[in-house]
């Protein structure tokens, strides 16, 4: 195994949330991007943070957490499904929820497609060494009843802090300090609600070998986006 590339700190304040105990899984988010621009960040059910820039290194981190039969949730910061319409009118329409944030324009194009490819490596990868249960399902996850909870990670705009010091690891840094300081209020919605989507990850998954249910294809990832941050940050 690899090692993360930056030491683990016992606890992490940021955004105001003190992180605890998350209650028997991992946190983990990517945001994909060109080589250079790639970040991970990294939270255990101990409260512990680790972070990098090299996904290989994510990987083994990963890795180690399922082989000690921790769950791992794993977000990637880019567009996991896209709308399936009925009529051709609805087509190259926003997801519910993106506000004005499309995975159809701008940025979320290039999203998609840096992290179809990015997301297949990572799987690709994990399935050399592990067999999790894989699930869209965060209830799987808490039940027990799975070991990779795959979503997508939100952190969009105003939400993104431009001067942080490293801007792509703050990224990812940003999307587990949100679903994390959900998850402790006992509320963890999606905030993207289409329902007839083709969900393109869940291909990366069947071909990877880490999942053989088809259904995948059909069902939308939880996805939770960042806040804005506050006008005087």
């Amino acid at each position: 195994m690899g090692i993360a590339e930056r030491p683990a700190t016992s606890a992490d304040t940021q955004g105001g949330h003190s992180f605890e105990t998350m209650g028997g899984f991992s946190v983990a988010a990517i945001d994909v991007g060109a080589l250079k621009n790639i970040g991970w960040w990294h939270h255990s059910p101990s409260g512990e943070t680790t972070s990098g820039r090299d996904l290989d290194s994510l990987v083994d981190v990963v890795v180690a957490d399922l082989g000690r039969r921790t769950p791992v949730a794993l977000g990637f910061e880019a567009p996991l499904f896209i709308p399936r319409p009925a009529s051709a009118e609805q087509l190259n329409r926003q997801r519910a929820g993106e506000r004005g944030r499309p995975w159809c324009a701008g940025a979320g194009t290039g999203a998609l497609a840096l992290g179809l490819q990015q997301s297949a490596y990572v799987f690709d990868r994990i399935a050399q060494h592990a067999r999790p249960r894989v699930t869209f399902d965060l209830e799987a996850i808490e039940r027990g009843d799975a070991d990779l909870l795959v979503w997508e990670a939100f952190v969009s705009g105003k939400a993104k802090n431009r001067a942080a010091e490293d801007p792509h690891v703050d990224d990812a840094r940003l999307a587990v300090t949100e679903f994390v300081a959900r998850h402790r209020t006992g509320v963890v919605a999606s905030d993207v609600q289409d329902t007839e989507v083709s969900n393109l990850v869940a291909a990366n998954l069947l071909a990877s070998g880490l999942s053989p249910d088809i259904a995948l294809l059909h069902r939308p990832c939880l996805v939770v986006r960042s806040p804005d941050r506050p006008t005087d940050a």
